[in-house]
């Protein structure tokens, strides 16, 4: 899995969750597979143990994956309708475009609140 970007102004939280959703959509984790543990991912990307849980929370509420009290997380299965109309290569160009305006989203409400 990839690291965290240091020059990425998103949360540690938001660029696990697109890196996992991302993932998800490029078919590295299938639907119906259980995702690693909370705590396999907070070592992988060198953050805690509750920025991943923010991370696949965040992924809940997209309905891209469940999670089962005692078991662990699943890739929804079958995945939200967007992921059937179109190609892998689309629906990642959505969410690259996605991930840039929170950035943007994410740079207006840190300029708001610095100077509010």
């Amino acid at each position: 899995m990839p690291k965290l970007d240091p020059n990425d102004a998103r949360s540690p939280y938001l660029q696990v969750s697109e890196s996992l959703r991302s993932q998800i959509f490029a078919g590295s984790f299938k639907p119906g597979e259980k995702l690693p543990s909370h705590q396999a991912i907070a070592e992988d990307f060198g953050v805690s143990v509750g920025t991943v849980k923010r991370a696949f929370a965040e992924l809940q509420e997209e309905q891209l994956i469940v999670t089962r009290q005692g078991q662990g997380s699943f890739v929804r299965d079958p995945l939200p309708a967007v992921a059937d109309h179109g190609t892998t290569g689309d629906l990642g160009q959505v969410y690259e475009q996605i991930a840039t305006i929170r950035q943007l989203l994410d740079s207006v409400e840190r300029q708001l609140r610095a100077h509010g």
